[in-house]
């Protein structure tokens, strides 16, 4: 068995409560990766496995009440990617019932080009697509051009009604959108596994 875990066959599904520890540690590794010469480096040395799998535990917990998901990629001993996704936050957009929010979507760092982010995407897509959603949105660090270009291959673009936001010129985030969900190809996509 290689370093991917390629004898079993990857597959997206809802995640489930004891994933949290796998989502949290995850979460860390891509923060490091993605934006090492981006954040303080102090802060990203500062990232604590145990908050995160305990709000990620919470989160995977409350299920789907409050409209919110979480989807994972499961290549077999591990979890190689994950979405976040749910209702929209921001203010110009949370009055919308077919508009979602995608809070965070992230994968290993070692799997970066192997087809896991475009895997989750399209489990996220055809979720979305299922419930009505015809309109995402996500902000990403106007510095993080892996991921923009991710999302820009994958049709999403910068919003230019939503100004940038963050703590500084150097974390600045965009927002970028992406319409025509439910229309798209992909977006019959096999659906992610409920639990």
């Amino acid at each position: 068995m290689d370093a991917h875990d390629r004898s079993v066959p990857p597959r997206d599904r809802h995640a489930r409560e004891e994933d949290a520890e796998q989502i949290a540690g995850l979460q860390v590794a891509a923060w490091r990766a993605a934006y090492a010469g981006i954040l303080p480096a102090a802060e990203l040395r500062a990232l604590d496995t145990a908050a995160l799998s305990s709000f990620w535990r919470d989160r995977i917990g409350a299920g789907t009440a409050g409209g919110a998901h979480v989807l994972v990629h499961d290549a077999g001993r591990r979890i190689a990617g994950f979405s976040s996704f749910g209702p929209a936050r921001d203010g110009d957009l949370g009055q919308r019932p077919d508009v979602e929010e995608l809070y965070a979507f992230y994968a290993r760092p070692e799997y970066w080009g192997t087809g896991v982010g475009r895997s989750l995407m399209r489990s996220t897509l055809a979720v979305w697509a299922e419930r009505g959603t015809r309109a995402g949105y996500l902000w990403v660090l106007e510095r993080n051009t892996r991921g923009r270009d991710f999302y820009r291959k994958g049709g999403w673009r910068q919003d230019p009604t939503a100004a940038p936001s963050g703590s500084g010129p150097d974390a600045l985030e965009i927002r970028y959108g992406l319409t025509g969900i439910g229309t798209r190809r992909g977006a019959s996509a096999p659906r992610a596994r409920h639990r």
